[in-house]
């Protein structure tokens, strides 16, 4: 699969999420314009986006999403607003997922998005790229990751563990 990123979603300041549901969306050939998939991740400049929007702008593209996130004592405004709409939308919130079973959804084919820091200490949404016991490879940057690296970071001060795990619509999945 060969595609050029939109230079709309190069511009756009901190993109981890939109551009982790972007490659998503690139995987399943579902063409969507980059202004709307901001506005479906509900993107802004001063706050970028929280995993639960990334979730629900899924569910609303058709996939089969699980939402998993640790305890988050400090939700924001606009996530609190999400989490209400994951309710009505019967996206259950579940507790996180250990590095096992975010391993275990990938190889069963799912579309994995993981929120965590980068080791330069910046929250990032990512979607895993490749991943085995050992390390663990995103689409933002193929530079392995030692997944003890990774379970440090996704822990790490002011970090909510979270990730989606997002299986295409039916008429849209591979064999």
């Amino acid at each position: 699969m060969e595609s050029s990123i939109p230079e709309e979603l190069i511009q756009l300041e901190a993109n981890g999420g939109v551009y982790a549901v972007w490659m998503v969306l690139e995987h399943c050939d579902i063409r969507v314009d980059i202004s709307q998939l901001i506005r479906l991740c509900r993107y802004d400049a001063e706050d970028g986006t929280f995993t639960v929007q990334l979730a629900l702008a899924l569910k609303q593209l058709g996939f089969e999403v699980g939402f998993y996130t640790s305890e988050d004592l400090y939700q924001h405004e606009k996530e609190q607003l999400a989490f209400k709409e994951a309710e009505q939308l019967n996206m259950p919130v579940q507790d996180t997922l250990s590095y096992a079973q975010i391993q275990q959804a990938y190889e069963q084919g799912a579309f994995v998005i993981v929120y965590y820091d980068t080791l330069e200490g910046v929250g990032n949404h990512s979607l895993v790229y490749s991943m085995d016991a050992e390390e663990i490879c995103f689409f933002d940057s193929f530079d392995a990751m030692p997944a003890g690296v990774f379970e440090q970071q996704r822990y790490a001060d002011g970090i909510c563990a979270q990730v989606i795990v997002a299986y295409a619509p039916t008429e849209t999945r591979f064999s």
